[in-house]
């Protein structure tokens, strides 16, 4: 399929919310960029919104080849805070306050990672990556605005996985009044976190097309016309690096697949990331990404300019 290389040029508003920070974790004072984001509507007014951004202290050059910022000590670790905006309806920001990063002296990677808020019953349910146990874990639980800490509650699969793998990507989705996760998209997975237990539990499988092996979670699932919408994405080598792609897939209210975009890059950068999209009171498509890991933009797609990109299966 061919790729649409300049989604954003598309957009109704393109606003930046990138800032270089300063922070001090373990006696040690960190320069951060902003980088990945995710947006939601506000649990409790619905002119408002809530945006979690991760800050790290590295970012990737335009062939995607990390560059360490400087710290002090030039000690080798990847850094991760995470900073909470409140924005009102035009997405000023009204609040913004950072969480606190527990400093683990024998970990490389500090803090978690690419974090996916939602709103779901007016609570606001957060998936994040965790390094533990040499290995890339899930935490989640409820975040509670004005909290200045997410717990690092690891959740793992009840069912057969392999116990070495990375886990990474799971994104929530509303399941007919049930909140439920993707785990895997080729066959789908539809599971559910039992947070007595720290279990994932496996719900349903479904067969799916074969281009859906390679895909990859990215934001979680909008409900919209009477469909759950997600933007998923998926990586092609180029030279020695992974060059990302994005899709719009479309899914009736029983998890049957009846749509998707073509290909698209928002800047056609090598590294996107792409973990948040939302209605806005327009109906409208807020959507948050970020450019080789060091910006964090939000872009507003008409609905109907993003109906017209979809393909519907016959």
């Amino acid at each position: 399929m061919s790729v649409n290389y300049n989604i954003v040029k598309n957009s109704l508003y393109h606003l930046k919310y990138s800032q270089n920070v300063k922070k001090t974790i373990g006696d040690i004072e960190y320069n951060l960029s902003s980088s990945s984001s995710c947006i939601i509507n506000h649990p409790n007014y619905d002119d408002k919104y809530i945006m979690i951004i991760r800050y790290v202290n590295y970012y990737l050059d335009k062939s995607g080849n990390p560059t360490s910022l400087s710290n002090s000590n030039g000690e080798n670790k990847t850094i991760t805070f995470n900073r909470i905006l409140v924005l009102d309806y035009y997405l000023n920001i009204e609040q913004e306050y950072f969480l606190d990063t527990i400093y683990e002296s024998n970990k490389p990677y500090i803090g978690i990672e690419d974090v996916r808020f939602f709103n779901f019953n007016q609570e606001i349910y957060y998936i994040g990556s965790y390094y533990n146990n040499n290995k890339i874990n899930i935490v989640s639980g409820i975040y509670n605005l004005g909290d200045t800490f997410l717990s690092n509650r690891i959740i793992t699969p009840s069912f057969d996985t392999d116990p070495n793998k990375n886990e990474k990507n799971w994104c929530f989705f509303n399941n007919n009044g049930e909140l439920n996760v993707i785990y895997k998209w080729s066959p789908l997975h539809i599971c559910k976190i039992n947070y007595e237990t720290k279990k994932l539990d496996l719900i349903k499988t479904k067969t799916m097309p074969k281009y859906f092996h390679s895909i990859r979670g990215s934001t979680s699932g909008l409900e919209y016309d009477n469909k759950i919408w997600f933007i998923v994405h998926y990586s092609k080598d180029f030279l020695d690096k992974k060059n990302y792609i994005h899709m719009f897939v479309v899914f009736n209210k029983e998890m049957d697949l009846v749509g998707h975009s073509k290909p698209f890059k928002f800047r056609n950068c090598i590294v996107e990331y792409c973990m948040g999209m939302i209605l806005n009171k327009k109906n409208n498509f807020v959507i948050t990404f970020s450019l080789l890991d060091k910006t964090t933009e939000l872009f507003i797609l008409s609905n109907s300019f993003v109906n017209s990109i979809i393909k519907y299966i016959e």
